[in-house]
């Protein structure tokens, strides 16, 4: 089951710096132009970093989908503010998008 996409627009409306960009019927989720996690079956998940794990110390570590790595399920979608903290605390620790050549 994909993800409409405006239930992935809603999980991380209000949080700036970030957009979303549709994959196979999911969404990669990019904070400040780097990618933090994925919103897949309606659900956020973020890259496992330190600065996630810290912040999520309770969070399910699963797979988002068959052979994807495991990733940290965030459940507090509703909170905005907490979201973009998540994400600036995470974006050190990210490396930087490989950008393509087309």
């Amino acid at each position: 089951m994909g993800t409409p996409k405006n239930v992935a627009e809603d999980l991380v409306a209000g949080v700036a710096d970030v957009r979303i960009r549709s994959m196979m019927g999911e969404w990669l989720v990019y904070f400040r132009e780097k990618m933090v996690g994925t919103i897949e079956d309606g659900h956020l998940y973020v890259t496992i970093v330190p600065a996630a794990q810290f912040l999520l110390p309770d969070a399910v570590r699963e797979s988002p989908h068959a052979g994807a790595k495991p990733r940290l399920r965030v459940e507090n979608v509703s909170d905005k503010a907490f979201l973009h903290a998540l994400f600036a605390a995470m974006w050190e620790e990210l490396p930087a998008c490989k950008r393509s050549s087309r």
